[in-house]
């Protein structure tokens, strides 16, 4: 796949489309017409026909093209329980929906799937970030680090790790720049959440003890 950055307008679509699968499946969908928004919930699909312009549309109203899948591409990677990107079809296009079960076992087998689906989790850390930027001015200090933690534990729920353990890296600088704060007032705004009995400090990171209360905590902010 080549990922590439520049308009949605300039996508595009192949010269024909071959005649469609006979499967009560599968997903019909015209030229222009969405596969999935931002926003959505996370479904996968593989392109039978036709083919599709994946990209990102950001804050500011500009679009970012990821990628175009083309027949025998799965499309919708990611570990969030929503997509972060659009996919809209470029041509007459045809798609069938991906199990978790079949997405698991191509992923043993397909080296470049394997490769996609990691840049998809960089992308939605990237849009994390980025959103987490945006509402910087918006937020108290403590919801920003509760909503970035939050979102963290779901990412790592879906990759198959603990989702109540977050690495020391979390408390980095790096970490404070990507929240637009100091790593002064990170530390305050976990030292506050500790202090609610949300997180608790441990050897090599920061345990989440209430989650819930930890997604309650960053909604209200």
């Amino acid at each position: 796949m080549l990922a590439v950055s520049q308009s949605v307008d300039r996508c595009t679509p192949p010269a024909s489309v071959d005649p469609a699968p006979k499967s009560a499946r599968v997903r019909r969908m015209g030229r222009g017409e969405t596969l999935f928004h931002a926003g959505d919930q996370r479904r996968l699909y593989r392109v039978e026909r036709g083919a599709l312009c994946h990209y990102l549309r950001w804050d500011d109203g500009h679009h970012e093209v990821i990628e175009f899948a083309f027949p025998g591409d799965i499309i919708g990677l990611g570990h969030l329980d929503v997509h972060t990107s659009t996919a809209q079809a470029v041509a007459k296009t045809i798609v069938s929906p991906v199990s978790e079960e079949e997405f698991e076992q191509l992923l043993e087998t397909d080296g470049q799937l394997a490769a996609r689906f990691t840049a998809a989790a960089d992308r939605e850390f990237d849009f994390l970030r980025a959103r987490a930027l945006a509402t910087a001015g918006k937020l108290p200090a403590a919801g920003r680090v509760a909503s970035f933690l939050a979102a963290l534990s779901r990412m790592g729920a879906s990759e198959g790790r603990d989702p109540a353990f977050i690495t020391d890296e979390f408390s980095s600088g790096a970490v404070a720049d990507h929240l637009n704060m100091t790593v002064d007032a990170l530390a305050a705004a976990l030292r506050d959440l500790e202090a609610r009995g949300i997180v608790t400090p441990v050897r090599n990171g920061l345990r989440i003890a209430d989650l819930e209360a930890l997604e309650r905590f960053a909604d209200a902010a």
